[in-house]
């Protein structure tokens, strides 16, 4: 009688998890009936169809699905006609509309993210028709050069209507950080191949809504592949600014330019034609003291004779770098880089450990690299002559 008993508390307590999760969607399509429709689940790298359905003589149809997280669905009726859903648990979502061009006449009910979806591809679809217009008024203008002002303005119309999508897709996220709507406007596609937002230019908006669903949402597939994309942009910026610092470089040597303690950037490249010593350390680090002691030795003894120090402090704190340069009165110039050995300046010179050095010639060319005390004395006197 206890196993009984046992087991029927075991199926209550699945059957009311199961019961937490269940979506039930219906709807209403007017000029549909006895259509197929079929239920899609949208996954991060593929659509599947899970369920499908006869519409009834009056247009209605019925799914039940099961979800643990907000879910993307799509309802896809016929060739051509589909609309976009999100599912979440314990919601009834109701859409209703009519067969003849109903992915832009429905109405969605119970889903007050799918409504969102709804807005975002209707300002899209208008998005697009304006720049249809234009492309086709761009082609049919003759090439001859009479005509290179309307193109001009054909252009610039363009532009202008692009960068009004995408400042629309920036706001609603805006707005909107907590819905999962706003994962769909992160990826909405401008044409078959562009996204409206660009990794590059729009950074702050996936961090948005990585942040969001990370924190209401950290299960989801589709949270999962967020933070993951995240991370391969910021390693993508990354590995490019380290591109761009050694195309930028002179004579194959690494640009480095970064904020001194009074907020002015300062290049490397600007200290051209005088020795210099690149040097990389953190000033907050133990013994940072008789380090910067021993260097304003070097420098004081070779100044004269054309010396510059340029250091690049890998120091995290910047409230703490800043004191700490007051405080052992640097004299030369000494910038910031908070990202550590991790940062790009460190990554293009190869900085495993610290303190480390190099020695620049005033052709600009390396004449020394990680010498200290005595060693790096000598190796100064060989090269400035």
């Amino acid at each position: 009688m206890k196993h009984f008993f046992f087991w029927g508390v075991a199926l209550f307590v699945l059957a009311s998890c199961n019961n937490k999760n269940t979506v039930k969607i219906n709807g209403e399509i007017k000029g549909a009936d006895k259509q197929s429709v079929y239920l899609d689940r949208i996954d991060v790298d593929n659509i599947l169809t899970v369920d499908s359905a006869k519409l009834n003589s009056n247009g209605r149809f019925s799914f039940k699905t099961t979800v643990t997280d907000p879910t993307y669905y799509m309802l896809r009726f016929g060739k051509n006609e589909a609309i976009t859903i999100v599912a979440e648990p314990e919601k009834e979502i109701s859409v209703t509309g009519n067969f003849n061009k109903l992915s832009e006449n429905y109405h969605v009910e119970g889903s007050e993210s799918s409504a969102w979806i709804k807005t975002l591809i209707q300002e899209l679809r208008h998005t697009q028709n304006k720049l249809d217009s234009l492309r086709k008024s761009y082609a049919a203008l003759p090439a001859d050069n009479k005509f290179s002002a309307q193109r001009k303005e054909l252009e610039a119309a363009w532009d202008s209507i692009l960068m009004k999508q995408v400042r629309f897709s920036r706001h609603f996220i805006i707005e909107h950080a907590i819905s999962p709507a706003s994962y769909y406007a992160l990826y909405q596609k401008i044409d078959h191949t562009n996204f409206i937002l660009n990794p590059e230019t729009d950074l702050q908006s996936y961090r948005i809504v990585a942040t969001s669903m990370k924190a209401l949402h950290p299960e989801s597939q589709y949270t999962k592949a967020l933070l993951n994309h995240h991370d391969q942009i910021i390693k993508q910026l990354k590995n490019q600014k380290i591109r761009d610092m050694i195309v930028n470089s002179e004579n194959n040597l690494p640009e480095i330019n970064l904020p001194n303690a009074k907020g002015d950037s300062v290049a490397l490249s600007s200290l051209r034609g005088r020795y210099i010593l690149l040097d990389f350390t953190v000033l907050g680090a133990e013994g940072s003291e008789a380090y910067v002691k021993s260097l304003k030795n070097i420098y004081n003894q070779f100044k004269g004779k054309g010396l510059e120090i340029y250091q690049v402090c890998l120091d995290p704190n910047k409230l703490l770098w800043e004191e700490l340069v007051r405080k052992y009165d640097i004299k030369w110039v000494c910038v910031r880089d908070g990202e550590g050995l991790k940062s790009p300046a460190a990554a293009v010179w190869n900085i495993q450990n610290i303190p480390a050095n190099y020695i620049i010639n005033k052709k600009y060319e390396i004449a020394g690299k990680n010498l200290t005390g005595q060693r790096l004395e000598e190796r100064l006197k060989d090269v400035i002559k």
